[in-house]
C-alpha cells in the first residue's frame, strides 16, 4: 500500500499549528508579563509593584517581571510603555505624576489616548517633614525660619511636577512666605537632603519617612489625609491645623498600551483585584504606610480624571510653575 508521507506530514503539521494558535489565542497569559515601573528600584512605588506583582503573578500562573525605567520624573518609563506592543504582556505602573505633568510641561505621551486602565491598587498620603535637629515643631516655627532667611524656605520633592512638589508649593503659598523648590529624582535623595540640612522641609510619602520618624531623625508636622493614619496616630491632619481642603496622595495604578485585547485586560484586572484583597498583601503594604485603593476600570478612569482636574486647579490657583 502506498502512503503519501508528504501530504500526511503536511496535514499533521497544519493540525498542530492550528491547535497551537488556538491555544495561544485562548490562553492568556502564556508568557511572563513585564511591568514598567518608571522610577528607580527601592522606592515605595517599586516595593508596592513587587509585593502586588508577586501575588498576582501566582494567580496568573506566570511571573510578573518588574522593569525599572527611571528618569525625567517618570516620563521615560511612560514613553517606553506607550510604545510597547499592545498584547497584554507589557503594563505600566502609573503614578500621580503622570496625570499632573501634562498640566505643567510638554510630555511625549497622552495618558488619555495612549493608555487603557487596568486596575487601581494603592494610595498613600504625604507628610510634611522637617529635620528633628532644626528645632521646628510647628508650622508657626516653620514660618519663623522662613522669615529669617533671605530667600524664604527651601523645600525638596521627589521630582519637579510631582505631587510632592505641588503639595509643598501650595503649603508655601498658604503660609504666605517665599520658597525655593529643590527637586530630586525620587523621595530617597530628597530625604537625604533634609537630613543633611540642605532644605527646610519636604513633602514625602509616609513610607519614606516612617522609620526616620520613629528613630527621632525627622519630625512630622502634618499628614495630607482626611483622617489621622494608623501608623502615625500622633500626627495631626492638615485640616486639623487650619488648612482647608489640603489633601494629597501618591497613588498607583496598572495601565496597558491602548489596543490591548479586552480579554487580557479582564484577566489582569481579576488577578490584581484578588492580589490586593489578599490579607498578607494588605499587611505588607500597610507596614509601608500604603493603603489599598482597589478600583475597577470605570472607577479608575473617573478617579484619574478627577485627580487631573483637582491638581490643575491647584496649579492654576497657586500659580505654580515647574521651574519653581
Amino acid at each position: 500500500m502506498f502512503i503519501d508521507w508528504k501530504n500526511l506530514f503536511a496535514g499533521a503539521f497544519m493540525a498542530l499549528a492550528l491547535a497551537g494558535s488556538a491555544g495561544a489565542a485562548g490562553e492568556f497569559p502564556n508568557a511572563p508579563i513585564r511591568v514598567i515601573v518608571p522610577y528607580g528600584a527601592g522606592g515605595t512605588g517599586d516595593m508596592v509593584a513587587r509585593i502586588v506583582g508577586e501575588n498576582a503573578g501566582a494567580e496568573l500562573g506566570k511571573a510578573i517581571i518588574i522593569e525599572n525605567r527611571s528618569g525625567a520624573n517618570g516620563i521615560i518609563g511612560a514613553q517606553v510603555a506607550s510604545k510597547a506592543k499592545p498584547d497584554g504582556y507589557t503594563l505600566m505602573f502609573m503614578a500621580t505624576g503622570h496625570v499632573i505633568l501634562p498640566n505643567v510641561q510638554s510630555v511625549p505621551y497622552d495618558w488619555h489616548k495612549d493608555f487603557t486602565p487596568v486596575f487601581g491598587i494603592t494610595a498613600t498620603p504625604l507628610v510634611i517633614a522637617v529635620n528633628a535637629k532644626s528645632g521646628i515643631k510647628s508650622f508657626a516655627d516653620l514660618v519663623a525660619v522662613g522669615k529669617k532667611a533671605p530667600n524664604g524656605l527651601n523645600y525638596a520633592s521627589g521630582g519637579a511636577g510631582s505631587v510632592s512638589h505641588l503639595a509643598a508649593a501650595r503649603l508655601v503659598r498658604d503660609l504666605k512666605i517665599n520658597g525655593t523648590h529643590v527637586p530630586f529624582r525620587g523621595f530617597s535623595p530628597a530625604v537625604q537632603a533634609l537630613l543633611g540640612d540642605q532644605v527646610n522641609f519636604i513633602c514625602a510619602t509616609v513610607a519614606d519617612v516612617i522609620e526616620l520618624s520613629k528613630s527621632g531623625n525627622v519630625r512630622l508636622l502634618g499628614v495630607t489625609a482626611e483622617k489621622r493614619q494608623p501608623l502615625l496616630p500622633d500626627v495631626p491632619t492638615m485640616k486639623e491645623q487650619g488648612f482647608a481642603d489640603f489633601y494629597a496622595s501618591s497613588w498607583n495604578a496598572y495601565v496597558a498600551p491602548t489596543g490591548t485585547p479586552p480579554e487580557a485586560i479582564e484577566r489582569l484586572n481579576a488577578a490584581f483585584a484578588k492580589a490586593t484583597a489578599d490579607a498578607g498583601v494588605q499587611e505588607r503594604l500597610g507596614s509601608l504606610g500604603v493603603s489599598v485603593m482597589p478600583k475597577n476600570r470605570s472607577e479608575l478612569v473617573k478617579f484619574m480624571n478627577d485627580e487631573e482636574a483637582r491638581w490643575h486647579k491647584v496649579i492654576k490657583d497657586n500659580a505654580i510653575k515647574l521651574e519653581h
